[in-house]
């Protein structure tokens, strides 16, 4: 690859308190990765200083001597471990600055550690989590959390997108609209042509009840409008095989055969859960060190490991990086497919 064709990205280190800067430096010691992209890590260099010198295994992380990094300044100290106001604005200003930086055109991509959404709150920053920052800075009022994941048994790719993210279970219902569903379907489907190349994509579209409510005796949203709004999809786009409301206690059976075993059917291409739960239970209990969260409908690139700050292992060089090797590896490939759609 043409060196001065990579992809250039951000990449923040998330809360200072949590594993963001111990797998930022274990991920970014892999170097093929600096042959496949242009990364500029954005935080605070003293943290990543500390988190290496007191690392009882200098050995598994990247000197921050050797990095290209943007440096924002703490203000305010933080505890290992323990999110506070300070975090939670270091953490957020790391965001903003990138955000702010590729919108300006100077990064094609974005990849995001863990923050904490408590830390946030502290700091006077209510937001549900960084997606809906994103999304405001951006200026895109249509947005979805994707979760990405490649096998490593069978190369099978698993992709879920949710309807709803982080609302209390109680006011998921009423969220779910044909409306919302709409917006939703319409960015997978766009998602999984353009970013994947998938023109004619198989999408399991989950039910809400249990049985999909089995003919209305168990719940009425299935009858009253997902079936009716699910066929009228089907008639705007006959390419694409829509399958459901599926049994959500049987939406994942496949998806598992098709993640452990290499001789099962092909499972969909893509899954469209209505809650938050619904789809990350599976997607964690098969690929919890694998999955990428990837924001689609936004006007650039960004991922996330689909993991939190942990802070009850922080510090203990006990954090796992693959996750976050796996977001920037996703997010190369994402800006590279958008490259050539430009040229």
């Amino acid at each position: 690859m043409n060196h001065s064709t990579l992809p250039r990205l951000a990449l923040t280190i998330g809360d200072p308190a949590g594993i963001g800067p111990e797998i930022v430096l274990k991920a970014l010691l892999d170097h093929t990765l600096k042959a496949l992209c242009h990364l500029s890590v954005i935080g605070s260099r003293s943290v990543l200083l500390k988190t290496y010198e007191t690392s009882h295994r200098k050995e598994s992380m990247l000197n921050p001597d050797s990095l290209s990094m943007i440096d924002i300044p703490l203000k305010g100290s933080i505890t290992l471990g323990q999110g506070n106001a300070a975090s939670g604005a270091a953490s957020f200003s790391y965001l903003d600055y990138a955000i702010k930086e590729t919108i300006k055109g100077n990064f094609e991509g974005i990849v995001t550690s863990p923050i904490s959404k408590l830390s946030w709150q502290a700091a006077g920053y209510n937001y549900p989590g960084q997606t809906e920052v994103l999304a405001e800075l951006a200026g895109v009022e249509r947005f979805g959390m994707l979760f990405v994941a490649k096998s490593p048994q069978t190369g099978w790719i698993l992709r879920t997108l949710l309807a709803t993210t982080h609302i209390p279970l109680s006011e998921v219902p009423a969220a779910l609209t044909p409306d919302l569903l709409k917006i939703k379907l319409d960015l997978l489907i766009d998602c999984l042509k353009n970013d994947f190349g998938l023109h004619t994509p198989q999408i399991a579209i989950a039910g809400l009840n249990p049985h999909s409510g089995e003919g209305g005796k168990i719940g009425l949203e299935e009858q009253n409008w997902l079936i009716p709004f699910l066929e009228s999809q089907r008639q705007i786009y006959p390419e694409i095989e829509i399958i459901g409301p599926v049994p959500p206690d049987t939406l994942w059976v496949k998806p598992g055969q098709a993640w452990f075993n290499p001789q099962t059917p092909k499972a969909a291409d893509a899954y469209l859960a209505l809650y938050h739960d619904q789809g990350l239970i599976p997607v964690k209990l098969m690929a919890f060190d694998l999955a990428v969260n990837t924001t689609i409908g936004l006007p650039f690139v960004r991922t996330s490991p689909d993991h939190g700050t942990a802070f009850d292992i922080a510090g203990q060089g006990l954090a796992q990086e693959e996750s976050l090797k796996q977001a920037i590896l996703l997010a190369v490939q994402l800006s590279q497919v958008r490259k050539k759609a430009l040229n």
